[in-house]
């Protein structure tokens, strides 16, 4: 029977059913976070009170990079904590969770998205196409990374997701390196998905085409990781003087002008690979000015 945090959370993690990268970052919070915390607390002595002191204390530690704990992260936290204590625990669960406000998406200014674009298609590399791929799809880094040339049917025109790379940190002991690499499917059932390949992009990647086994990012049956990716990335934004933006600011910039251009919610969201679309409304449906005046324009026609 169980009777602590700590065992119902050796349990929790124990699940086969967990993905290696989610079960990797729960460890490094359990371990990080709550485990310390509670210790040997029995699970009968969890309440309320209890939990919402523990909210507390993450509200005012300070994280491993000297700053405070973010809302979003301190809500993670708590998630997990809710998560393993459900199944265990009698009581009617009842927190206080600080608020956060969504941060804002970083996209590209229509200048450095034209001055990239023209940047990319001067002695285009395969390296190159993979950014190319990203603006004209949304995918996201690890999905690029984990694409070969198995996934794209060119005679019908679509690439297929099904894999992505990660870096994750190591749960193993006995080695000394602090993180893997693993390739996986990918992080929803959502996002292993079809996305049509518009006429440009196909005309270009049959150019490149190579072995199915290949990675499209280096034609070679050896792929290249995220974080190595990352930095092929700023430096294309230096050579054409676009000031420096995460890889995912390619997804949002697809995202946000999929928006402008008229696309419905429901086929975004699809082409995203996101498991709800609300989300893509929460993330990305924010009418500016111009586009709220003509709207309500439209209300005061015939007044």
């Amino acid at each position: 029977m169980l009777r602590t945090v700590e065992d119902a959370t050796k349990g929790f993690l124990s699940n086969p059913k967990l993905k290696a990268s989610t079960l990797s970052q729960y460890r490094f919070t359990c371990n990080r976070h709550i485990l310390p915390y509670f210790k040997d607390t029995e699970l009968s002595r969890l309440n309320n009170e209890v939990i919402n002191g523990f909210i507390q204390e993450k509200i005012n530690s300070i994280g491993l990079h000297g700053k405070p704990l973010s809302p979003k992260t301190i809500n993670d936290i708590t998630c997990l904590l809710v998560q393993i204590i459900r199944n265990h625990s009698q009581f009617d669960i009842d927190i206080k969770k600080p608020r956060h406000r969504q941060e804002e998406i970083s996209v590209f200014a229509k200048d450095e998205y034209d001055r990239l674009k023209t940047y990319l298609s001067i002695e285009t590399d395969s390296k190159k196409l993979g950014i190319i791929i990203a603006m004209l799809t949304g995918l996201r880094i690890g999905e690029l990374c984990a694409l070969k040339w198995e996934n794209i049917d060119l005679e019908n025109g679509a690439i297929f997701i099904d894999k992505t790379i990660q870096r994750i940190k190591s749960t193993d002991t006995t080695v000394k390196a602090k993180t893997r690499i693993i390739i996986d499917a990918p992080k929803s059932i959502a996002s292993i998905r079809a996305i049509p390949t518009p006429l440009v992009l196909l005309t270009l990647l049959k150019g490149f085409q190579a072995s199915n086994s290949s990675y499209v990012l280096t034609n070679t049956t050896k792929f290249i990781e995220p974080r190595v990716y990352q930095r092929h990335f700023k430096g294309y934004l230096k050579a054409c003087n676009v000031r420096s933006h995460k890889f995912h600011a390619l997804r949002h910039t697809f995202a946000t002008m999929a928006i402008s251009k008229g696309i419905d919610i429901k086929t975004l969201s699809m082409l995203l690979g996101h498991t709800d679309v609300s989300f893509t409304m929460r993330r990305y449906v924010h009418p500016n000015m111009e586009h709220k005046r003509i709207q309500i324009e439209k209300l005061a026609v015939g007044f």
